[in-house]
């Protein structure tokens, strides 16, 4: 991918060294240093820069979410031109019933064409009868207590309107 081009937004939200750094990173011919290689190219740090200070530089830039958009879009595109790339190969392996790989790409293909589907059913009983049955322990126990306190417990606000219900009505 060259660096000429429309900038897709999150590239085009980058400054220039910013934007040289990310296309870089997919350039760089190892995977392991190439942050090290994408910020010298960039031109981050010094010509006397250490490894370790531009590692550490690269490190910094790639953790910025600006560059990390930037970096998924690119990828995209990536992605994206070398669709036709990897369909051609599958093909390859396809024609040939014999090739070692025939299975395991088949099978890929198939779960990407027609995934397998499944459905669950899931069902959630819950028996409150023992908590209604404490609350309502709670609540009378509240209302002796107001009582107690010599409040108008018939001017109490209702706070709760359930009854616990035995299991056998329940499955009627």
């Amino acid at each position: 991918m060259s660096e000429i081009g429309e900038l897709g937004p999150a590239m085009a939200a980058l400054n220039e060294r910013q934007r040289k750094f990310v296309h870089a990173l997919f350039q760089a011919p190892r995977s392991l240093g190439a942050g090290l290689f994408a910020a010298r190219a960039a031109g981050y740090g010094t010509p006397t820069s250490s490894n370790n200070s531009l590692s550490a530089i690269a490190y910094q830039v790639q953790q910025e979410p600006k560059i990390q958009a930037a970096i998924a879009e690119v990828s995209k595109q990536y992605l994206t031109m070398l669709g036709p790339v990897a369909v051609r190969a599958m093909k390859r392996v396809l024609g040939n019933d014999k090739h070692r790989e025939f299975g395991r790409v088949l099978g890929i293909l198939m779960d990407r064409v027609a995934p397998a589907q499944s459905t669950h059913t899931v069902k959630v009983e819950h028996d409150a009868s023992p908590q209604l049955v404490a609350t309502a322990a709670v609540m009378r126990r509240i209302t002796e207590l107001a009582t107690q306190a010599g409040l108008d417990v018939e001017r109490m606000p209702q706070l709760l309107d359930a009854k616990p219900i035995a299991k056998s009505e329940r499955a009627a």
